[in-house]
């Protein structure tokens, strides 16, 4: 038997690891994940917020079930750039995650992706309902992070 080893054009291993992106909200937590390459982002559902260091527990389980290996945490600034409240608890979230694992802990700007999330849900045809936007704004996130990382 032979191990192939597959490598991107650059000639760098291809990541077979996940990215778990998340979308804090103060009621629901918005959950998606990468394929093993980091092509492309999925919806994972969502999960009740219970409090950080229940929802700490859940990103961890998840994570070593699914083999990811870093996060990504939604940083909701205001339009003129500035941090608020909810920017104030997404920071807050990754401080404490980044003391409990050895993984990056990266945040990302997430102005508008609820907005969006809403709106591709309606142009699908789906019901928009609180959970699922969640759940496709973290795609969204992820998505652009993933993007972000390719294009460097």
């Amino acid at each position: 038997m032979s191990i192939l080893n597959i490598e991107t054009q650059e000639g760098c291993p291809i990541p077979m690891s996940r990215v778990l992106a998340v979308d804090r909200g103060d009621a629901r937590v918005g959950l998606a994940i990468s394929d093993e390459s980091r092509t492309l982002a999925s919806g994972y559902g969502f999960v009740r917020f219970k409090g950080y260091n229940d929802l700490i527990e859940n990103l961890l389980s998840i994570a070593e079930k699914e083999s990811v290996d870093e996060f990504v945490i939604g940083l909701p600034l205001n339009m003129n750039g500035s941090s608020g409240l909810q920017a104030t608890k997404s920071v807050k979230l990754a401080d404490m995650l980044k003391d409990k694992t050895k993984y990056p802990v990266n945040l990302v700007d997430e102005r508008l992706t609820t907005v969006e999330a809403a709106r591709q849900i309606h142009a699908s045809g789906k019901k928009v309902r609180k959970g699922r936007i969640d759940e496709v704004a973290a795609t969204i996130i992820l998505q652009a992070f993933l993007d972000g990382k390719k294009n460097r």
